[in-house]
């Protein structure tokens, strides 16, 4: 009951408005003089010779479902970087205007050409000079780079001369932030970037309390966003850290998306390590399609992939204190919300592969058990909902508890396995749902490798059958990488940004089952080719940075 109680306490409080830092929030992205009609900008560029940069805060018709977190990131993100409000603000006419229907033809502003959030940066003949989509990763660099090659190509003269940090950002951009560093150093500035550093080493609480120092001004606005978690850089999305060459050697960038291969492996284990909470969690997603309520349990569910993801990439003394947080978290039952089913299941059968990796029995076997509570009488599993993919990712769990020395009923996995084998056709498609069968293969292929694989541990398939799925999975990869970024059902065949990183985990986790090297070398080549400019991953902003991170290290492992 108590538990229960402190539950409600905790949704209650998640959602009551801080009218305060709301009201300061608010006025991030003001120092910009925005005009709100492509009339007035294109006049303004007429008279000034500057080109149009159009925010586009939305397209008509989009399939982005958290339109207005988004909107609060960019402006409280980009916006709020001093290159950057500079540029926008003496350099170009800031147009801030939803792509409409009439803009798809004119502006290639459409659905599924165009993913929010980007610009568009427009002559004073409203002729196109390029366009930037699909951000999520916002950098400081990156964007004066962006604006600074688009002023390049309207033919004005740049003064892109990189900006001297002092030695406390400079370790931040180095990635050794030092909060001692900031203590002696004065003004709002250093105190928001005292508590931007206190967080990267895990202390957010002593963070958190340096921002609510600053009382006014620009740096307020900053920190007050921060601080009611509407900001990028308690999401995960905003850096610090100096970017690596290949991040800025186009000119102009048309995304966040680089194949990034320096030191890509040592920032994505550097990027979990510092966006990880003094209490052990990572927290940034917000990923509550069960309702806040079950937002505990994909935050121990995405802690448990974290963790798994370090103790598979990070040198042993470098991870060392995070895997301590974290498994204490991770052990902890109360961080989870135990009377709310949605999403309950992924928390358990993380932990479930994060201690079948340690090796710890009771703590398999406490999972084991909690995994069996959950199964339905006819054997699938559920999150929101008993679906085939739900089924499977716990099967796969269970064998790796039972390799791990697990105690297993076989009555569990027979019965998961018979379940899920009911939503299969005779060509190896899998329905979205169960009970179901089969279904339109384009939206099932991203799945199929994964079900397959679960029934090959039930002994229900064989090896040809999984390679079978892989060969359909790859023919339809493009539908995935189409709706990558989007935060919901995007495409016709019911596909969503969020099934990315889960069907390509789930690729390599079948190609390393049926032994298909050919599989693992075409998976690690996806992976690699689609990193972000700091060498992090993602699929959608619902899910955040630090799941797809957690996931593309965990890919990619299983392709050696």
């Amino acid at each position: 009951m108590k538990c229960c109680l402190l539950l409600m306490l905790f949704a209650t409080q998640a959602r009551a408005p801080d009218r305060k830092l709301q009201g300061l929030a608010e006025q991030c992205g003001t120092e910009i003089p925005w005009v709100t009609s492509l009339e007035e900008a294109q006049a303004l560029s007429k008279e000034s010779g500057k080109p149009i940069a159009w925010w586009v805060t939305t397209v008509a018709g989009t399939k982005m479902d958290r339109k207005l977190v988004i909107q609060k990131y960019m402006l409280s993100g980009p916006f709020m970087m001093p290159r950057v409000v500079d540029l926008l603000s003496s350099r170009f006419v800031p147009l801030r205007l939803a792509g409409k229907g009439a803009h798809r033809k004119e502006f290639g502003v459409a659905p599924f050409k165009f993913i929010e959030p980007g610009l568009v940066f427009l002559d004073a003949d409203l002729k196109v000079l390029h366009k930037t989509d699909r951000i999520t990763t916002f950098s400081e660099e990156w964007f004066a780079h962006l604006l600074n090659g688009v002023l390049r190509k309207a033919g004005q003269q740049v003064d892109d001369k990189k900006v001297p940090l002092d030695p406390a950002r400079q370790a931040i951009a180095d990635g050794k932030p030092d909060p001692a560093l900031f203590e002696k150093l004065e003004g709002d500035e250093a105190r928001y970037f005292h508590g931007v550093a206190l967080h990267l080493v895990g202390r957010d609480e002593a963070g958190r309390a340096e921002w609510r120092k600053i009382q006014e001004g620009r740096w307020a606005w900053k920190a007050a966003a921060e601080l009611d978690r509407d900001g990028p850089f308690v999401r995960g999305f905003e850096i610090y850290e100096s970017l690596p060459p290949e991040a800025l050697a186009e000119e102009l960038p048309s995304n966040t998306t680089v194949a990034c291969k320096s030191a890509l492996v040592k920032r994505a284990v550097r990027y979990l390590i510092q966006t990880q909470r003094g209490s052990g969690r990572w927290d940034d997603s917000h990923y509550n399609f069960g309702g806040e309520d079950s937002l505990p349990n994909v935050y121990m569910a995405v802690t448990a992939l974290a963790a798994v993801a370090l103790r598979e990439w990070g040198d042993p003394k470098q991870i060392q204190t995070t895997i301590e947080r974290a498994e204490k978290y991770m052990r902890d039952e109360s961080n989870i919300a135990v009377k709310d089913r949605d999403e309950i299941v992924w928390a358990h059968a993380y932990r479930l592969l994060y201690f079948a990796a340690t090796k710890d029995k009771e703590m398999m076997e406490r999972l084991v058990a909690l995994l069996g509570k959950l199964q339905i009488k006819k054997g699938a599993w559920y999150h929101e909902y008993p679906a085939p993919f739900t089924t499977a990712s716990v099967l796969l769990a269970l064998d790796e508890a039972r390799k791990a020395g697990a105690e297993v009923p076989e009555d569990m996995i027979a019965r998961g396995g018979e379940a899920l084998k009911s939503c299969r056709t005779a060509r190896g498609v899998y329905s979205y749902g169960y009970p179901g069968r089969g279904g339109s293969v384009q939206n099932a292929a991203g799945r199929m490798p994964l079900c397959e694989a679960a029934l090959l541990t039930a002994g229900l398939s064989d090896a040809d059958s999984v390679k079978a799925a892989l060969e359909v999975s790859f023919k339809h990869h493009d539908l995935l990488e189409k709706i990558r970024k989007y935060d919901d059902h995007a495409d016709r065949y019911g596909n969503g940004g969020f099934f990315f990183w889960y069907d390509q985990h789930g690729r390599a986790v079948a190609a390393r089952s049926a032994g298909a090297a050919e599989a693992l070398a075409r998976q690690k080549e996806i992976v690699l080719a689609i990193a972000e400019i700091d060498g992090c991953w993602v699929d959608s902003h619902e899910l955040g940075r630090v799941y797809g991170t957690a996931m593309g290290l965990l890919t990619l492992k299983l392709c050696e």
